[in-house]
Order: structure tokens, then sequence, then C-alpha cells
């Protein structure tokens, strides 16, 4: 039987996929791991790597070892500002980071921030502002106010099944609870 998918519904179950490998990574090395102690190192190996827009307009290209700051956060403002049930961003010194194209800043400032009526991650970083291309719409890098040091990319704008999978996770209460459950749903061959 065939079945025909929306483009946001390939784009969800894919989303899913990705979250669900990243998960099922994260608890496999917890698994061999059994104590803090022999924990490996970060990968201090300089790479390059790109990240960019649909459209390939807007790119960011880090060049560095791979971010000791990636994180998966659960909260409302990162489910809206990504279109997906949470986002995985990796924040990159300034030094490493060199940015191409053109794009749309949408500010947040810490005092509304601090007015929505959910918590998020903006209210606790001290606001932030998102740059997504003004073209396709893709948000594909950030800053937060109170990391002026760094700068912050979605990890899916690498599309990069390599990338290092997150070390932290934030705003669980506002998690779905599906999401992170990628092996219970049904999953089809998406052509």
């Amino acid at each position: 039987m065939e079945t025909n998918y929306t483009r946001r519904e390939a784009f969800a179950v894919g989303s899913l996929a990705l979250g669900g490998a990243m998960m099922g990574a994260m608890t496999q090395a917890q698994a061999q791991t059994p104590d803090s102690a022999s924990k490996p190192e970060p990968d201090s190996a300089v790479k390059t790597r790109t990240a960019s827009c649909n459209c390939g307009q807007l790119r960011v290209t880090c060049n560095g070892p791979d971010p000791e700051r990636i994180s998966l956060c659960h909260c409302n403002l990162c489910q809206k500002q990504s279109g997906s049930v949470f986002a995985v961003q990796a924040r990159f010194p300034r030094e490493q980071v060199t940015i191409e194209g053109k794009s749309t800043a949408w500010k947040l400032p810490l005092a509304e921030a601090k007015l929505t009526e959910y918590r998020n991650c903006a209210s606790l970083g001290g606001g932030g502002t998102f740059h997504f291309c003004p073209v396709c719409g893709s948000t594909v890098w950030y800053t937060a106010d109170a990391d002026a040091a760094r700068i912050g990319v979605k990890i899916g704008t690498f599309a990069d099944p390599t990338f290092p999978p997150p070390k932290i996770s934030g705003f669980e209460e506002y998690q779905h609870p599906w999401a992170m459950n990628v092996r219970a749903l049904r999953m089809q061959h998406l052509e």
C-alpha cells in the first residue's frame, strides 16, 4: 500500500528519526561508560563544518574542534522557532565562525522573553537574536545576549549525521511524551 506524505509529515518523521537516533546513541554511549572517570575526552581535532539554509544563500562555516556546548531544548520558544518538537544547537567560539549571505534577525529581548506565558531558554540566557534566511526562512544561527563570546548554530542546518550528539537537555517539562520514543512509532520508508 502506497502512502503519500505532505512535506510537513515527512519533515516531522525525519526530525523524530534524527532525535531518536541521537538519543539512542547517547543512551548506548552512557551504557558503555560505567563511570564518569572513563568518559572519552572531547574531540579536539580541527574540523571545518558548514551549515546552510535550505536554499544555500545563508551559510555558517565553523573551523575548529567540535563545540563543548551542544544542547537539546524542549522549551516552547525552541519548538515554535524550529518548527519541530525540540531544537538542537551548538555554540561555537566567535573566532571559529564565518557567516556568509544575508539574514533577517528576530530579536527577543530579556524583558519580552520573561513576559511570555511559558518558561523559555531566552529568558534564562538574557534574551537572544535569531538569524534566518530572508529567501527560504530557515533559521541558521543565533546569539544569546548572556554568551557574547559564542555563536549558536542549529544542528539540523549542518545536515551532517556525524555531528556529535547533544551533551545537555533542557525544559523537559515541555517535552512531547512520544518525541524521544521513535522506536514506538510505525516507520515507513519515505521517498
